[in-house]
């Protein structure tokens, strides 16, 4: 059975068994039985990449943050998490220039 924890577009989290090309958070938002109990703790939304430097999670442990899953960067974006200044530096860039511009501050 597919765990809750894959976005939409619109930002819902849902039940899907697709696998995600990106991994997000938005704080925790898991029970300690693994049941999404909230849609977000921080507004500091993030994608990463699902594999980086070796780190290894384990999913929806408690009191660590809930790892939401993206099927690609258009529905990450889309659902509002910018990429992560770490594992996906050059998206970020790429990201805070877009930023900058549509602003008028770049």
């Amino acid at each position: 059975m597919a765990r809750r924890n894959r976005v939409t577009p619109e930002g819902e989290i849902i039940a899907h068994p697709g696998r995600g090309l990106l991994m997000g958070n938005r704080g925790i938002l898991h029970d300690d039985g693994g049941r999404i109990v909230a849609r977000f703790r921080h507004r500091n939304w993030v994608c990463c990449v699902t594999e980086f430097r070796g780190r290894k999670r384990d999913l929806m442990a408690p009191g660590r943050y809930t790892e939401l899953f993206f099927l690609d960067e258009a529905v990450a974006l889309a659902a509002g998490h910018r990429p992560c200044g770490e594992c996906r530096r050059e998206a970020y860039g790429r990201y805070r220039a877009a930023w900058a511009a549509a602003a008028g501050t770049g």
